[in-house]
């Protein structure tokens, strides 16, 4: 398991844990925090704001109860979709947490990590692990870099949170249907620019 700054950075790793019912993400957390593994607690402190995803959500409690902000997408409960604020909210998440997935797959592109290990390495598996990740924190550049609009995108997400979802509203309130199209029909189509694209994606 991996903790790592907005940027990518990793700070810390964790594991080989065994694969069972026993170790999923939540349980991990908690072994990780109430054991103070890593000395994790000694540069955490409180109300810092953990992001993780839904598969954390029975270590939430024991962030919590140790002072800290935790940030997860919101669940359905029985229900088709999120509401526009709930949905909008999970977004928000993702634009951030996107950065441990790609720490994820960098630790991948270490041929010996993107196969199938055998049993004999685990004894030193960590130790690799630790090496991997000190390797592509000195030399690989960080997941996400600063943009000189980076202020501004953040203000539009802000000012779109309780936006409402404008295509859930008019497809409740009219019908409407498919039909067949030709690329070359299409006249006008928007030829986007670089800058545009960003200002769309809200920098992604």
């Amino acid at each position: 398991m991996l903790i790592t700054s907005t940027t990518g950075y990793i700070l810390a790793v964790y594991g080989p844990y065994l694969s069972d019912s026993a170790n999923n993400d939540a349980a991990i957390q908690k072994d990780i925090l109430i054991h103070n593994k890593g000395n994790v607690l000694h540069w955490i402190n409180e109300h810092d704001i953990i992001v993780v995803d839904r598969g954390f959500r029975d270590s939430t409690g024991v962030m919590r109860a140790l002072g800290l902000d935790v940030c997860m997408p919101n669940f359905l409960k029985g229900r088709r979709r999120l509401d526009a604020l709930e949905a909008n909210r999970s977004r928000f998440i993702s634009k951030i947490r996107w950065v441990v997935e790609s720490a994820n797959g960098r630790i991948k592109h270490f041929q010996w990590f993107n196969q199938t290990i055998q049993n004999s390495t685990l004894p030193k598996l960590s130790d690799y692990l630790q090496i991997a990740c000190a390797l592509i924190n000195a030399y690989r550049a960080p997941a996400v870099s600063s943009f000189t609009h980076d202020d501004e995108i953040a203000a539009q997400m802000l000012a779109c949170l309780h936006e409402p979802n404008t295509l859930r509203i008019r497809l409740n309130n009219e019908t409407l249907q498919w039909t067949h199209a030709d690329a070359l029909d299409i006249v006008g189509f928007p030829i986007l620019t670089i800058d545009h694209i960003r200002q769309i994606t809200v920098g992604t």
